[in-house]
Parts: structure tokens; sequence; C-alpha cells
């Protein structure tokens, strides 16, 4: 059966991104910025394709414990974006990121933003449950980048926030030591604010005044109405 146009198209782009990316490596000029995979009008698409080779993947180990591939949820037209580390085990059950006790925080948090449940996008560093939910090796997370590059510039969100030390060192946009959370980086020219994981805040909900402190941040930054708590 012959692809729709959509998929064509998705598919050229796709390819040319990937000659582009082999340019920079090797010292050409590369491209300077994100590729506009959304005006394609194929970029719908683009995710289910990327979700299905995730499905299938065994670029790193993770993928010989793995139940099922966690590649997102919510919803691709969206000016805000979540990354987390990885799926836990919850996670790897049902195929969907943050559906455990820190995916209910991370709803409520959401939800104190002024945002409906599925009115964001969210996903995770690497898309396979690390063994006893370890943090992801480099390599896995290098591994796992085919997907998750190609799938925030799908999305293109006005802004990214990565929960965790993991998620924000994958999208280099903190230093490799020091302070870290609640300071502005950037990931292809979208501005990231890294702050805590859920995870962590239900081991220490001591820290929860300072992320929501962060998440008031991200709402200024995309000109939303900051809520008073």
């Amino acid at each position: 059966m012959a692809n729709g146009p959509d998929e064509e198209l998705v598919s050229l782009v796709a390819s040319a991104q990937e000659l582009l990316r082999w340019e920079e490596a090797l010292g050409g000029n590369g491209f300077p910025a994100v590729v506009d995979v959304r005006a394609a009008r194929g970029y719908h698409t683009r995710l289910q394709m990327l979700a299905s080779e995730a499905a299938e993947c065994t670029r790193c180990e993770l993928h010989r414990t793995r139940t099922k591939s966690v590649f997102a949820r919510g919803t691709c037209d969206t000016d805000l974006v979540f990354v987390g580390e990885g799926p836990g085990f919850h996670e790897d059950q049902q195929g969907l990121p943050f559906v455990g006790r820190a995916g209910q925080l991370l709803d409520r948090m959401i939800a104190a933003m002024g945002y409906d449940r599925d009115g964001v996008y969210i996903c995770n560093v690497v898309k396979c449950r690390a063994p006893e939910n370890r943090t992801p090796l480099p390599t896995e997370a290098i591994a796992c980048a085919h997907f998750l590059v190609p799938q925030l510039e799908a999305v293109s969100p006005k802004v990214i926030v990565a929960l965790g030390r993991c998620a924000a060192e994958n999208l280099r946009c903190v230093p490799p030591s020091g302070k870290w959370r609640g300071i502005w980086g950037e990931w292809h020219d979208i501005p990231v604010m890294p702050t805590y994981h859920p995870a962590f805040l239900l081991r220490s909900p001591q820290f929860k005044k300072p992320v929501w402190e962060d998440l008031q941040e991200v709402l200024r930054k995309l000109n939303r109405e900051v809520p008073k708590r």
C-alpha cells in the first residue's frame, strides 16, 4: 500500500534532517535551528511513526526487559512539554508516561497551572524502563535521542519543563555541577525550565514550594495568567 502524501513529505523531511546532522557532524554548515516539521503538515503522522518505531526498538539493552515502550501522552498541539527521566513500573505496564503516584502529582501540578491533564505533552528521555528504576545510562539516553530529538522538534513547544536533573542534563541545558533547578536554559532555541521530578517531591514534599515557583516562571514565559495559591 502506498504511503499518503503526508507520510511521504514527513519521510523526506526526516531524511533531510538526518543528512544535515551528518553534514554538521562532519564540519559542514548543518542547520542553525530546529527544522519545522509542523510546517510540513505531517507532524501528527511523524509522531505516530516514531511511536511505532520505538515500540520495536532494539538500539540499547533496555528493550530486553520492557513490557511496553512508553512514548508520550497528552496532546502534541500545545505550547508546553514536560520531559522526565524514564518510565517506571506502572508506565512499563500501561505504555504511558507518568501514570503512577508521581504521575498523579504531576497531573495536580499541571492542573494548578491552569491546563487540562491532557492539554500538555509529556514524554521521557528514554522510552523503556531501566532495571530497578535506575537513572538511564548515557549510552541509553544517546540511543533514545533518536526518538526524543525529532519528537520535541515535531511538537515544537514554546517552553519545555525538564523534570529532574537527568532530563535537564540530556537536554544540555544545565551545567555539569552546581545549581541547576530553577535556572532557565535552552534546547534548540526553546526555553527550558529545569525543576525537581515529582518522584523526588513525593519523598521530599518540602521542595514543592520552589517547584511551584518554577512553574509560575513558566507561566510568565508563556504569557499566561499565574494562579494565586
